[in-house]
């Protein structure tokens, strides 16, 4: 059942993003009064079509992936007043900017509703701090408030994730801002080639910083230490050897502490307190002493913020959003072509259907519409990217052109527009064998 869910948030999203995309297209085309030859919504056979006054075919294909716009006079020369190719260099890159322009807005549109509907978040809140680890060493304690990385203000998870992301594969000092019980403070943590090369999931993870989640047991595993003592499903995890628990990844540090000696649990179960004790199983595959539980992930209410914002500055938040996305995006593509960014973080069709789907599954309506606006912003990015056939290619072949005084020759241009091909089938193959092989087929 989930696999249709996915099928159908990808579907449902490249068809959505492309559609707006290859209407930026044609609305600056119709603009500069070019005559529009064909809008395609998918590739290959045409299922349905229609004409419009202007003489244009609308076509909505087999495959919902990618669309195309086809302007009079874009493939050769033309004379007529109404081609493409007889515009000003100026509105020829406005026509081709006008696509990933309007994946942008369509993005700053997305995200100032959403700003404005409001979504209870993660705060950035600190929950336990890893021992060993270079939050520690640090000096993080477990509810700190992380207020500020390097240059950015955060006040959610997320927001610090987006604000790590930029320093992978970088070195130096990250500056974290706190707030602490005792008032603000600053903190460093010093970062060697962070990461460089590796795919990272949880950046604050990885500094030793965790998510603050309540010690209540989702699940337990068959013939576990566990399940022999007593404990059971929606348990809350109070004190273990007479110290209080207030966070899951307290559990296993404590657990580990005792080096494989029986732990005494005080449980609280509806409204009666347990006592049980537990000697955990060495694990020899994860290296560490377990009992067999996992958390019932549920978020401790004092980490949850409700963020909601007036219109005005709803708008200017999702267009600060959108830039920074941008930016991000681009900065992530060089990183990756130096190699301080492992290729493999890249994601094709699988990634963003099984994203889209769990989305609509998960979290609903504004974790989808969410998503709409960064795989829009995403789509915006490639598509300036200067790869021929792409419409940061074609800008990039019209200021050529400009530049030397005369088009480029036909043996020149086949040359480019296959490279470009080449580039982008290769492209999406890499994609989908990482999708392949983060599902393990």
């Amino acid at each position: 059942m989930n696999f249709l869910f996915y099928i159908f948030g990808f579907l449902t999203l490249i068809s959505v993003i492309t559609a707006i995309h290859e209407a930026g297209h044609y609305s600056m085309a119709r603009f500069f009064k070019v005559t529009i030859l064909d809008f395609s919504i998918g590739m290959g056979k045409s299922l349905k079509s229609w004409r419009d006054k202007a003489n244009t075919e609308f076509h909505l294909r087999m495959l919902p992936i990618g669309g195309f716009v086809k302007m009079k006079g874009e493939d050769e020369s033309r004379d007529a007043e109404d081609s493409f190719s007889s515009k000003k260099y100026y509105q020829k890159v406005l026509i081709l900017l006008a696509g990933p322009l309007a994946n942008f807005f369509l993005a700053i549109i997305l995200l100032t509703g959403l700003n404005i509907y409001g979504n209870t978040a993660i705060s950035s809140l600190v929950g336990f701090v890893d021992k060993e680890s270079p939050s520690y060493e640090a000096g993080f304690k477990k509810n700190d408030l992380i207020i500020k990385i390097d240059s950015y203000e955060v006040s959610t998870r997320s927001d610090a994730q987006m604000a790590l992301s930029r320093r992978l594969g970088e070195t130096g000092d990250i500056i974290f801002q706190v707030r602490s019980s005792d008032g603000e403070k600053s903190l460093k943590i010093p970062i060697n080639s962070w990461l460089q090369g590796e795919e990272p999931s949880d950046l604050l993870k990885n500094l030793g910083i965790n998510v603050p989640i309540k010690p209540i047991i989702g699940k337990i595993l068959t013939n576990s230490p566990a399940e022999i003592s007593g404990l059971k499903k929606n348990d809350e995890i109070l004190e273990i050897d007479n110290e209080v628990v207030s966070s899951w990844s307290e559990i296993k540090n404590k657990i580990n502490d005792n080096l494989g000696l029986p732990s005494d649990f005080k449980i609280k179960r509806d409204e009666e307190i347990i006592f049980l004790t537990i000697s955990p199983e060495f694990s020899d595959e994860k290296n560490e002493w377990l009992i067999g539980i996992s958390a019932s992930n549920k978020i401790s209410p004092e980490a949850l913020v409700f963020q909601r914002e007036a219109p005005l500055s709803a708008l200017s938040k999702a267009t600060i959003q959108t830039f920074n996305v941008v930016n991000d995006s681009f900065e992530f593509l060089y990183k990756m072509i130096i190699g301080y960014v492992s290729p493999k973080n890249l994601g094709g069709p699988v990634m963003i259907g099984q994203f889209a789907g769990e989305s609509l599954i998960y979290g609903g309506l504004y974790s989808f519409l969410l998503l709409v606006s960064y795989v829009s912003i995403g789509l915006g990015v490639i598509n300036l990217v200067p790869i021929p056939i792409l419409d940061g290619g074609q800008i990039l072949i019209l200021t050529i052109e400009r530049l030397k005084g005369s088009p480029l020759s036909p043996t020149v241009l086949d040359f480019t527009y296959r490279f470009g091909i080449s580039a982008v089938i290769l492209l999406m193959v890499f994609a989908f064998m990482n999708d392949i092989s983060r599902i393990g087929v």
